[in-house]
């Protein structure tokens, strides 16, 4: 327990008051406004994948990345802006996202164990991931049986996503271990950068924008 109070918990916080907010206010706020954050964010993302790539002589496999990270980007305010979804779902996929992240690094910090993937992500255990899986299923099927979100979020769906949420993440760790970096930036303090904390937002939308054409 005493590895889990730690001073990049407490950074972790700090940061979380503030991205947070500057990424659910606007997408409640206003369709449009959104946009205005969400294309500086991904403006921000693609600089840092742009660094990466020029710590490695290889660009293609960075430059596939940033295809797809483009792509991503594009497809969510596609799906915002035409609402073929409703503000409902994407809020409560955005949610199913970061609970998976989160009570994956808490559940990963206070049980320990072993690594899920040590060669590539040090700071990934099968606990965590398990913890990951149950807290999100529970906590995202509690919120959707009182705000009565559409039926596509059924424990599937969720599963779904935090799968996709996973390989989105397990992507770009693959991708800073190839550049020979911890974090993409230091945008955010106790996270790293933006890319650190859409990695799995990036494959998420990309796959639910495709298949929601």
């Amino acid at each position: 327990m005493s590895n889990f109070f730690t001073k990049e918990l407490l950074y972790r916080l700090g940061s979380i008051t503030v991205f947070v907010p500057l990424v659910i206010l606007p997408l409640i706020y206003n369709n449009y406004f959104s946009v205005i954050v969400f294309l500086f964010i991904a403006s921000v993302i693609c600089l840092e994948i742009n660094q990466m790539k020029n710590k490695n002589r290889s660009y293609l496999i960075f430059n596939l990345y940033l295809a797809f990270t483009v792509l991503s980007f594009f497809l969510f305010l596609f799906l915002l802006i035409t609402e073929i979804v409703s503000l409902l779902f994407i809020l409560a996929t955005i949610a199913t996202i970061w609970f998976f992240d989160t009570f994956s690094y808490i559940g990963g910090k206070i049980i320990g164990g072993v690594k899920l993937m040590p060669k590539i992500s040090s700071g990934k255990t099968i606990s965590g991931f398990a913890t990951g899986i149950i807290a999100t299923v529970l906590l995202i099927e509690l919120i959707i049986y009182y705000l009565g979100i559409e039926y596509k979020f059924s424990v599937y769906f969720i599963l779904f996503i935090i799968a996709l949420s996973f390989i989105g993440d397990t992507v770009v760790s693959m991708l800073k271990r190839y550049a020979s970096i911890k974090d993409s930036g230091n945008i955010m303090p106790g996270h790293g950068g933006l890319l650190d904390r859409f990695d799995s937002f990036i494959i998420v939308f990309l796959i639910i924008g495709i298949s929601s054409l």
